[in-house]
């Protein structure tokens, strides 16, 4: 009697076993690979360039001008546009108004021949004028801050302040309802006095008040 054939199953090459595996291993990153990149396209549309991105939920414009940017102590910068226009220089035979209640007015402008004190002076052809500061407030005010200067020519170079001959200095205060006067004398030559500006400063607070015109 014959016995069965048992046939034993033929080995496995392991050459083509490993590159089988290879082979499953990369399909399955390649498709691992493809499913990340269309998951990125569909969460981000307008990076692939077939939509736009969606606007701003507060609809502002972009192209809108800036506000004023805030300043150290928190505050909007001013704006230059806001900015009070410097006033127009009163004739210098006309009485100004430095602030309300307070006027001022040039009195007795005439040439003197300045004559030099200190250092830095020089004596010459000056002029020599009184600044009257009247007090309407209703109370004493303070003239301490107060500065008269004065310049020449249409370049406005500034002029030399001398003290003699006759030059007195403005009271420290003026009283209400009362006159507060200073006397100065200044360095400017007899050609340049076509046009001169003299300026009483009074504060900080408060604009310059100007007068301009022709001097002896």
């Amino acid at each position: 009697m014959d016995e069965p054939d048992t046939a034993s199953p033929e080995p496995t090459d392991p050459v083509a076993e490993t590159q089988r595996t290879r082979r499953i291993v990369l399909i399955a990153v390649s498709a691992a690979a493809a499913i990340a990149l269309v998951a990125l396209l569909v969460a981000r549309p307008w990076e692939s360039g077939s939509l736009e991105p969606a606007a701003s939920p507060s609809g502002t414009n972009s192209s809108a001008p800036a506000s004023p940017s805030p300043t150290a102590d928190g505050t909007e910068s001013p704006d230059p546009d806001d900015e009070e226009p410097t006033p127009e220089p009163v004739p210098i035979s006309s009485p100004g108004v430095i602030t309300e209640g307070l006027d001022a007015r040039i009195e007795d402008v005439e040439a003197v021949e300045g004559e030099a004190q200190g250092p830095g002076e020089v004596s010459g052809p000056s002029i020599r004028f009184s600044v009257v500061i009247s007090n309407g407030t209703g109370e004493t005010v303070d003239l301490r801050s107060a500065v008269v200067t004065v310049d020449y020519g249409a370049d406005r170079t500034p002029a030399l302040q001398l003290y003699k001959p006759g030059a007195s200095p403005m009271p420290t205060t003026v009283l209400a309802g009362d006159d507060a006067t200073g006397v100065y004398v200044f360095s400017i030559p007899k050609d340049e006095r076509d046009i001169v500006h003299i300026t009483v400063d009074y504060s900080v607070d408060v604009p310059p008040l100007e007068f301009a015109g022709r001097v002896p």
